[in-house]
């Protein structure tokens, strides 16, 4: 019955190009991509748009392969609550757990470099 209904609602348009993340995300998971086909707001790229995109994609890759050139991983074992502690931790300040480690380790690097 909830399908019926969704059937018949107006949707309305997508948010515009200046839209915030937090608004084009509550829009997307208000509507799903079968009503917005149906509402006639999806449409196959044009070339140039594909262009754009195959460009942009490139770029990106690129970046990704400079970004992790000369890097390496470092992993790290915790207890179930000792994780559980630090993910909430991190949640709480509105980032990534990988962030908020790597942010505390080169931290402690240069208080160590100032303190030799």
């Amino acid at each position: 019955m909830a399908t019926r209904k969704n059937a018949n609602r107006q949707i309305p348009p997508p948010p515009d190009a200046g839209a915030s993340a937090e608004e084009l995300s509550a829009y997307f998971e208000e509507y799903p991509l079968e009503e917005l086909e149906a509402a006639g707001y999806v449409h196959d790229l044009t070339r140039a748009e594909q262009k754009e995109m195959d460009e942009l994609a490139a770029e990106c890759q690129a970046r990704v392969a400079i970004r992790k050139s000369g890097r390496t991983q470092l992993n790290l074992a915790m207890s179930v609550d000792q994780l559980d502690r630090f993910t909430r931790y991190a949640s709480k300040k509105h980032i990534p757990p990988s962030t908020l480690a790597k942010a505390w380790i080169l931290e402690r690097l240069d208080q160590e470099a100032k303190e030799a």
